[in-house]
């Protein structure tokens, strides 16, 4: 089997694994339209197996799945149509790092790392239940990954910079880094605090007005 004919397996098995999901799913109208261009891709791959590149065909449904995707709560992520074409264009998805502050995400970013190397390992797997049982567990592990990246963006990166905290009155400041906040007054250091690292900034606001110096 060629690469062109590899990526149109995948593609395949894609688009049913999309189609099935379709029958309950309340955005199913956007997932056969993925399906559908998913099924035109696999069909363009075949036609090109002839050649070395990715066939235009392909590459426009591909697109037109893309957009679908990023368009509605599909829970399809865009980045699993990357494995279609993978074999012809030469490019895996990747899990981006996302330098989380909270050691727990740290931990849960970890175990996604290390999954995603063991489930792409049988990605060309001869027997087509295990390839799509691959396909269906990289669809969970992006979705997962995807909300992974939304709650460090929330909670912070361990490479952010300190935000201030200047009230309109008195003489107290502080600077909120993930997990820790430093309380001032007038410049001199009141408090170093641990903090969660899903406090709010109400929450850090009232521990401005309220810290006690931890020093005298």
């Amino acid at each position: 089997m060629n690469q062109h004919m590899k990526a149109a397996a995948r593609a395949q098995l894609l688009a049913g694994i999309v189609r099935a999901r379709a029958k309950t799913h309340h955005e199913g109208a956007a997932l056969r339209t993925i399906g559908r261009n998913l099924a035109q891709a696999a069909k363009g791959l075949r036609e090109a197996a002839d050649t070395d590149r990715m066939p235009d065909e392909a590459d426009q449904a591909l697109w037109r799945a893309r957009m679908a995707a990023a368009r509605a709560e599909t829970g399809i992520p865009t980045a699993v149509f990357d494995y279609a074409t993978a074999p012809v264009t030469g490019y895996a998805p990747e899990l981006p790092d996302l330098l989380p502050a909270d050691p727990e995400h740290v931990r849960r970013e970890n175990e996604l790392r290390a999954h995603l190397l063991d489930l792409a390992g049988h990605l060309d797997c001869r027997e087509e239940d295990v390839a799509k049982a691959v396909l269906v567990a990289l669809i969970g592990l992006h979705s997962d990954y995807d909300r992974l990246a939304a709650e460090v963006a929330l909670h912070g990166r361990a490479d952010q910079a300190p935000r201030s905290y200047r009230p309109h009155t008195g003489t107290r400041t502080a600077a909120h880094l993930p997990g820790h906040l430093t309380v001032f007054d007038g410049g001199l250091i009141l408090a170093e605090l641990e903090v969660p690292y899903d406090i709010t900034p109400g929450d850090i606001w009232q521990l401005i007005r309220t810290v006690q110096p931890t020093h005298a």
